[in-house]
């Protein structure tokens, strides 16, 4: 369990900020991105050679999804998720204590916040952003991410975990994560751990596996969660933009194990969005599994 002293020497970790993703056709994908789910908002950078280099929807004045050029095809979409953090220099040295590898001082990064990366346990490239007012998107602050955006709440980020004891030394004992629920989706095994962040209500979902994971599965596994107040309602009008457009994957509507309601749309790559409302649809309070990981 997460020792008191580091509770109180821990600099907080204020919110989800976003999570990246290559993609195939990124005009494609920021198609999906205005006529599906709303996000009309777009922060465009371009590289040395002036193609489009990254491009960032934007959900609120905090939090975002930012889509890159296809660096390898038939490869992972993900690229990187990223946490806001109250003082990047202060938690970067914290992390140093922890025998975390670290680099050696924090940098302005593409948004013009300060920010360090690090990799967790399982390889993915875990960004600490501390927001500054000249930097993107607090320097914008008020606009609108779209007059027909669907959620202006990033509620969750989900990855593939193959080691949940490691990741939990990682999230929970060393950056503070707090467990909320387990689940399982076969009764046999868990699947899911969320863990809410130390300082936001927001939280992180780890999607356990122990087998090699197919470009599919990815999709799946690696996904982020938007909050919704009314899920018919939102599903109802999907459906009305879905309704002319192909993608991979139909829209999978239902009750979680979780026992929320929830909805799956997916881009044309094949990565996940995933609509919920924040309440359980019957108020109670969802048991968490017992049972063991799959490894």
């Amino acid at each position: 369990m997460n020792d008191e002293k580091d509770n109180l020497l821990r600099p907080k970790i204020i919110g989800l900020s976003h999570m990246t993703f290559q993609s195939s056709e990124i005009e494609r994908t920021l198609a999906f991105y205005r006529n599906v789910l709303g996000y009309e908002e777009v922060l465009r950078l371009n590289g040395p050679d002036g193609q489009l280099s990254h491009a960032l929807v934007r959900i609120n004045d905090r939090q975002w999804i930012e889509l890159r050029p296809e660096h390898t095809p038939k490869s992972d979409r993900l690229i990187q998720f990223g946490f806001q953090v109250e003082d990047a220099e202060v938690l970067r040295s914290f992390l140093a204590s922890k025998n975390v590898k670290v680099p050696d001082s924090i940098s302005i990064g593409e948004t013009g916040n300060k920010s360090f990366y690090v990799k967790d346990p399982d390889g993915h490239t875990v960004e600490f952003i501390q927001y500054i007012p000249k930097g993107w998107p607090l320097r914008e602050a008020g606009k609108s991410p779209g007059a027909k955006a669907l959620s202006n709440c990033l509620m969750h980020i989900g990855f593939d975990v193959f080691s949940m004891d490691r990741s939990m030394s990682f999230y929970r004992d060393i950056l503070g994560c707090v467990e909320m629920w387990r689940g399982s989706s076969d009764d046999k095994t868990l699947a899911w751990v969320q863990l809410r962040l130390s300082d936001d209500i927001n939280y992180i979902e780890f999607m356990l596996y122990d087998e090699s994971l197919s470009l599919e599965s990815l999709g799946i596994f690696n996904h982020f969660g938007l909050e919704v107040s009314s899920m018919s309602a939102t599903m109802e009008e999907v459906s009305k933009r879905l309704s002319s457009r192909e993608y991979p994957r139909t829209v999978e509507y239902g009750i979680g194990k979780c026992h929320h309601r929830l909805a799956n749309v997916f881009d044309h790559d094949g990565t996940r969005v995933e609509f919920m409302e924040r309440k359980t649809f019957d108020g109670a309070v969802t048991p968490s599994s017992t049972l063991p990981p799959p490894r």
